[in-house]
């Protein structure tokens, strides 16, 4: 204590003093001691692993790093892609499609079923194929649609209501009296039915046509062009039991052809015919 205080005020510090002495006399100092310096030594301890730690990583970042990363030719380094690790997903299948089976009707009239087994599985592949595709592209009031094993070129539309939509999707070697068709000049040709001229991609000129039908008052949607060395038509029916016209306008008949989908499909059919040269008019 400093001589400097002042006499009158000495006996307070004094009491002050006494009563600090006392409170710190009672704590456990005999316990905090030791629990202290445990905890400086784990403390110490933790770090020093945590240096380790560093250490190896580092390390490791240089050992794989002298693998992913080869010495090329002059010194320089190509980087090795990593691999994925996620494995790619595998295709999904094809939807399979059972067919409709349909025995000829006359004896001029031949069925799939008496190719070779090994075109007849070509046909099938092709109309599983085709199936799929037309499902995605024509209206849904259309229906489901199913290949029909009589013949590679002929479809169906079955809709959950019980209509059936036969169709057409015909891409045949072009014969001598083949290639695009014009709208008749007279209106009256067409029999209360309608024509328009459409063109494709890559500049490919198509006929559209809403025709009536042998049914009555029922109309046919078919559309017609060329493609290679090939006539190509793809035409719904209406149904015939229900007497219900084709649920499908020409426009939406015309976008169906031109999709990059559908023309690789007719292009594919060009270069690996499955049907005879044409000798009668485009979807007949």
């Amino acid at each position: 204590m400093g001589n400097d205080m002042p006499e009158e005020d000495r006996p307070s510090a004094l009491l002050v003093r006494d009563a600090m002495e006392r409170t710190v006399a009672e704590l456990p100092f005999h316990d905090l001691v030791p629990g202290a310096v445990a905890q400086g030594r784990r403390r110490k301890a933790r770090a020093r692993l945590a240096i380790v730690a560093g250490i190896v990583c580092v390390v490791g970042a240089v050992v794989l790093g002298s693998v992913t990363l080869p010495v090329g030719g002059g010194g320089r380094t190509t980087v090795r892609p990593a691999a994925s690790a996620t494995p790619e997903p595998e295709p999904e299948p094809t939807p399979y499609r059972t067919p409709v089976h349909i025995e000829p009707t006359s004896d001029e009239e031949s069925s799939m079923a008496d190719l070779p087994v090994a075109e007849r599985e070509r046909r099938e592949e092709f109309q599983q194929r085709a199936a799929v595709l037309l499902d995605k592209l024509l209206p849904d009031a259309v229906g489901l649609i199913r290949p029909v094993d009589l013949e590679v070129r002929r479809y169906q539309g079955e809709t959950e209501d019980g209509k059936v939509f036969p169709v057409i999707f015909s891409v045949r070697p072009s014969g001598e009296d083949s290639g695009p068709k014009s709208c008749p000049s007279d209106p009256g040709a067409l029999k209360g039915g309608s024509c328009e001229q459409a063109t494709l991609p890559g500049g490919i000129k198509a006929t559209a046509y809403r025709m009536i039908s042998d049914l009555p008052e029922t109309t046919a949607t078919l559309v017609t062009f060329s493609y290679g060395d090939s006539d190509v038509s793809l035409t719904v029916n209406p149904d015939e039991d229900a007497t219900t016209s084709a649920p499908v306008t020409m426009e939406k008949l015309v976008a169906t052809v031109s999709d990059p989908r559908f023309l690789d499909l007719v292009r594919y059919a060009d270069e690996n015919p499955m049907q005879e040269r044409q000798t009668s008019i485009a979807g007949g």
